[in-house]
């Protein structure tokens, strides 16, 4: 549990409830008369520009509002490294995935493995994704939602769950019924809210500071230690392989991309926000240099862990609340808020697409409702971060890359056997092999330092995933000549 923070919340309160009320009311205005196409992919009629702005906010969830400027204090611009991958995996989905989406006018992207290998690989990468992205938004709701329950929530006799709990109603209630039509408009002006405050935050300390541009430029970017988990050839490789996966291969994401006009505007869309992610990534990072400089003139004490040790994911929040003044508190919250709200927020219509086009089967797709499994969703995300709230976690902005890692792997895999090779798979073992790629990846984790001589895995963890998985289904997945032929005519009928 995070320490507790002093903060007067009534005027917190007030911006919390006035944003909330803005999307709300922005949110049922565009999902009028929303239909099931709009619902999934907001029948291809979004603008791309506006999907641009929109993909800012879902892109920076609360974990990185809080957690990224406090890892400046012990890792520098290490974080950087990985934005470049980042910025490289942007450009290979231009170029290669989405052009292949668009071609075969895919709902759930998934689609594509269950056309090329068969259903259990299909379903074998719904799984995936589903797991990872409920588990990666618990954690990030976990944060955010702890540092507004404390500062604002908790002085209304809240329990922390119950803040859970109506965070989870808030968001389902302002994407159940448009779908992606909304989001596409919400995501834009929480985008907006969320720019605003992160450069009001850099304006305020900027001005608290002799000379803030040394400060903004002195920290390191490049680090050069092969054993370390930081070493940028491997946070290079690690961000391509993550963003190239975690929004390439990601129905979340896609989903969004894929409610535009084109495929062109698709392709501007994604190679615009290649460039505007690299530029809000810095913007981070120097607010948190500010941050820390402004901590040794003042002469802060850290925020401390309860259990010993810096948390690094406070040191914004504590001077946000506490020494900025009224406005910049007010303003760090809105933009919490609207960080929280908009990664969480995409993710219900993606999962609950995915279930019911990869994994349901066909006598129960009419039967069960896909605003029914939204729901459902949202449910589940709530439990697990319930879950997290009772082990009570530390930082997790490496515990949610770190699970991309592990359940990314065999996607990259898989899509990249389609798209590369012709090689058919015995889909039926697709299952097998994800969880064999997985397990040993695992074992290599753990033991990474003891095995090769004090190295440590870090971002690469993904693409050592990757390359497992390729191994094994190489190897013992491959069907036989005949068997391909069955299967191929089994695709043509």
């Amino acid at each position: 549990m995070m320490n507790p923070i002093s903060f007067s919340p009534t005027y917190g309160l007030f911006a919390l409830l006035l944003y909330l009320i803005s999307l709300l009311a922005l949110s049922f205005y565009r999902s009028r008369s929303a239909t099931l196409s709009d619902y999934y992919i907001g029948s291809r009629s979004s603008t791309w520009w506006l999907i641009t702005l929109g993909m800012i906010s879902d892109s920076v969830s609360g974990v990185t509002f809080v957690s990224v400027p406090g890892a400046v204090f012990s890792q520098e611009y290490s974080y950087f490294q990985i934005v470049l991958g980042y910025f490289m995996g942007y450009l290979i989905i231009t170029q290669l995935l989405i052009p292949l989406y668009y071609e075969r006018n895919l709902i759930s992207i998934y689609s594509y493995l269950g056309d090329r290998f068969g259903v259990f690989a299909q379903k074998s990468a719904s799984v995936l994704f589903i797991a990872s992205r409920t588990f990666g938004s618990a954690a990030r709701l976990y944060i955010s939602v702890m540092i507004l329950h404390e500062c604002l929530l908790a002085s209304l006799g809240l329990s922390p769950i119950l803040s859970f709990t109506l965070s989870m109603g808030m968001i389902v209630l302002y994407t159940y019924k448009g779908g992606i039509k909304s989001l596409v408009w919400t995501e834009a002006y929480q985008s907006i809210i969320l720019l605003a405050s992160i450069s009001f935050l850099v304006w305020v300390l900027w001005h608290q500071i002799p000379d803030p541009i040394s400060v903004i430029l002195k920290p390191k970017v490049f680090f050069t230690d092969p054993l370390k988990p930081n070493y940028f050839l491997k946070a290079l490789l690690g961000g391509m392989f993550i963003t190239s996966s975690m929004n390439g291969l990601d129905q979340n994401i896609m989903q969004m991309n894929l409610s535009c006009k084109s495929v062109s505007e698709a392709k501007k869309n994604m190679f615009t926000l290649a460039f505007v992610m690299v530029a809000v990534n810095f913007i981070f990072l120097a607010l948190g240099a500010l941050a820390k400089e402004y901590y040794s003139l003042q002469a802060l004490p850290l925020p401390q862990l309860p259990e010993g040790g810096v948390a690094y994911d406070q040191t914004l929040p504590k001077i946000a609340l506490e020494s900025l003044g009224r406005l910049p508190a007010m303003m760090f919250i809105v933009g919490l808020s609207a960080a929280t709200f908009s990664s969480a927020g995409t993710i219900l219509p993606a999962i609950a697409s995915s279930i019911e086009i990869d994994l349901l089967p066909a006598r129960l797709k009419d039967r069960i409702p896909v605003r029914l499994l939204h729901a459902l969703s949202a449910l589940l995300i709530l439990i697990l971060i319930i879950g997290i709230y009772e082990v009570h976690a530390r930082s997790l902005i490496d515990l949610v890359l770190r699970c991309a890692g592990y359940t990314y792997g065999p996607l990259i895999g898989l899509f990249g056997l389609g798209i590369f090779t012709r090689v058919k798979l015995r889909h039926e073992r697709v299952p097998l092999l994800c969880v064999s790629a997985i397990s040993i990846t695992a074992l290599f984790d753990w033991n990474s330092a003891r095995l090769f001589h004090g190295y440590k895995l870090g971002a690469e963890l993904i693409a050592i995933n990757a390359i497992l998985f390729l191994i094994l289904a190489l190897s013992l997945g491959r069907q036989k000549s005949k068997d391909a032929s069955a299967f191929e005519a089994n695709l043509k009928s």
